[in-house]
C-alpha cells in the first residue's frame, strides 16, 4: 500500500512541478507588463492626492450636515474609489490613462460599489448584535472578517472586469477564489507586505512625507493593476488549460 501511495505521488511530482513553473511564468509577466504600466502612467498618482483632498473636504462638511451630512461623505468615497477601479482598468485594458478618463470615472462604478458597501453594512448590523451575545464573540467576529476578505477578495476586478450584478460580484468572486486562491494570494500577499513596508519607513519633514505618499500612491496603482493582469490570466481557466497554452508558447 505505501509503494502504491508512493508511485502516485511521483506520478503527480511532474504535474506539480510543471504547473508550478507554469504559474511563476504568469507572475513573471504580470509583474513586468504591471511595473511597466505603472511607471508609464505615473502621473495617474496624482489621483490618490485628489481623492484625499475631496474626502478631507467632504469629511469637514459633512460635521455640519448630521445624518444627510454622512450619507453623502459615504456617497463621496464610493464615488472615489468607483473612479480608481476605472482608472485602473483603463490603464489594463488600453495602457494608458488620460485626464478625460479621470473626469469620468466618478460616475463609472459609483453603484457598484456603493451596492458592494450597502451589502457589506447590512450583513454586519445584523451579525453583530447576534455575536455580542457569543462567549468568544471578538474571536467570532475575527473570523467572519478573514473570511469575507478571503472569499470576496477578487470584488474590485469583478466589477471593472465583469461587470457583474451585486449577487454575482459576490458568488463570482467566491468561484474564482475556490479555483485559484493557490495562484492569486501569494503575490498579493508579497504585495500588500511591500505596501505596508513603504507606509511605516519613517518619512522626514514635509518632502519626506510627500515622497512617501506619492511612492505610497504608485505602487498602490502597481498593486491594483497587477492584480487585473493576473484576474485575467487566471480566470476562466484551468491549471491545465495553463499548461497547455504555456506549451503552445502562448
Amino acid at each position: 500500500m505505501r509503494s502504491g501511495l508512493a508511485a502516485a505521488c511521483l506520478a503527480r511530482s511532474p504535474a506539480v512541478f510543471e504547473s508550478l513553473v507554469v504559474t511563476l511564468d504568469i507572475y513573471r509577466r504580470a509583474f513586468a507588463r504591471g511595473a511597466a504600466l505603472a511607471v508609464r502612467n505615473w502621473p495617474v498618482l496624482g489621483s490618490v492626492f485628489a481623492y484625499s483632498s475631496m474626502l478631507a473636504v467632504g469629511g469637514y462638511v459633512s460635521a455640519f450636515l448630521g445624518l444627510a451630512g454622512g450619507f453623502l461623505l459615504s456617497l463621496l468615497s464610493a464615488a472615489c474609489l468607483g473612479s480608481f477601479l476605472y482608472l485602473v482598468e483603463m490603464i489594463v485594458r488600453t495602457g494608458r490613462v488620460s485626464w478625460d478618463d479621470f473626469r469620468r470615472s466618478f460616475g463609472a462604478y459609483l453603484w457598484d460599489v456603493v451596492g458592494v458597501s450597502f451589502a457589506l453594512w447590512i450583513f454586519w448590523q445584523l451579525v453583530m448584535p447576534l455575536l455580542s451575545q457569543a462567549p468568544q464573540g471578538q474571536v467570532i467576529v475575527l473570523c467572519i472578517e478573514l473570511l469575507i476578505i478571503v472569499l470576496f477578495n477578487a470584488v474590485p476586478e469583478l466589477i471593472y472586469l465583469g461587470h457583474y450584478s451585486l449577487l454575482q460580484l459576490f458568488s463570482r468572486s467566491y468561484e474564482f477564489i475556490g479555483s485559484n486562491w493557490i495562484e492569486w494570494f501569494p503575490p498579493n500577499v508579497l504585495m500588500m507586505g511591500g505596501f505596508l513596508v513603504i507606509l511605516l519607513v519613517p518619512a522626514q519633514g514635509v518632502v519626506g512625507r510627500v515622497a512617501q505618499a506619492a511612492a505610497a500612491a504608485l505602487f498602490l496603482y502597481f498593486v491594483m493593476i497587477v492584480r487585473g493582469l493576473l484576474f485575467i490570466e487566471l480566470d476562466g481557466s484551468t491549471r491545465r488549460s495553463r499548461i497547455f497554452r504555456h506549451k503552445m508558447g502562448r
